[in-house]
């Protein structure tokens, strides 16, 4: 599209510079995130230095993804073992809300509700709320929480896109890190979005070779009980080289957080 002279000046276009970052927020939610093309360059300092819009918008998302990399993981390792789909359309989880069957801009990734933003110079973006019952959502970026089964104005400023996540959610995350290798050790946060029961697997494995299809990963079972404000960490499940004997999880709930120390055994955090 660049040879076509739909952005000639490349990145020295604030034009492209927009659109190259809302589509970098896209792939931030899909399950390969690759900054690949020609003509023009995209490494973030070709679109401004700390402190400037772009590049900071750019920053701000590369940096979600990785302390998502647990929660990212555990989806892919899923979508291996149990035919999952990571990227959803909305009608997959949500059948009988007749108003999603149309809706082409948002779609699950995961338990995260993502609306990308495709129009130039906005701020804002309509979104529409699936409906599951009496089902609830929470706004990732402020904690706000809405009823499923409505159309919202949500704010998309140039350094964010709208996510809720759905409530009854179990979302580990970990540090921001230059490279995944070294989050190895490193806390990890379990957040916990309320409304209804929830349940995660968590998976890890040596991250860098196929030993895994050879039986070499772990996974620990997750489980929120939302009527006793309690969650619960499994016996951890199988082993790999390398697997660290202790852990240290963070449980983050509204009510407050709680650091536990967890070495392989089942184990209840009360909130």
């Amino acid at each position: 599209w660049l040879r076509k002279g739909d952005y000639p000046k490349g990145n020295a276009d604030p034009a492209f510079r927009e659109f190259y970052t809302r589509m970098f927020q896209f792939g931030t939610f899909l399950p390969m995130l690759r900054s690949h093309g020609t003509d023009t360059k995209r490494e973030p300092w070709f679109f401004g230095e700390p402190g400037t819009p772009y590049y900071d918008a750019i920053i701000d998302m590369i940096n979600l993804r990785y302390t998502l990399t647990p929660y990212i993981y555990s989806l892919a390792s899923h979508q291996t073992f149990d035919n999952y789909t990571m990227a959803r359309m909305l009608s997959f989880d949500f059948s009988h809300d007749k108003e999603v069957y149309d809706i082409k801009d948002q779609y699950m990734f995961g338990r995260i509700l993502v609306c990308p933003v495709t129009d130039a110079g906005v701020t804002s973006r309509r979104v529409y709320l699936p409906k599951d019952g009496d089902n609830q959502w929470i706004d990732y970026w402020t904690g706000k929480m809405y009823s499923g089964g409505q159309w919202i104005d949500a704010e998309a400023p140039l350094n964010r896109l709208p996510l809720f996540v759905r409530g009854g959610s179990l979302i580990p995350t970990t540090e921001v890190a230059e490279y995944t290798e070294a989050q190895k050790g490193k806390p990890i946060t379990l957040q916990v979005y309320p409304g209804s029961d929830a349940t995660f697997q968590l998976y890890e494995d040596e991250g860098d070779n196929y030993n895994y299809e050879l039986g070499g990963y772990a996974t620990i079972e997750l489980k929120w009980n939302d009527s006793r404000r309690s969650l619960q960490i499994g016996t951890v499940m199988g082993q790999y080289e390398g697997m660290p004997e202790r852990r240290t999880f963070i449980v983050q709930t509204p009510w407050g957080d709680k650091q536990v120390e967890y070495t392989g055994k089942k184990m209840t955090v009360k909130m």
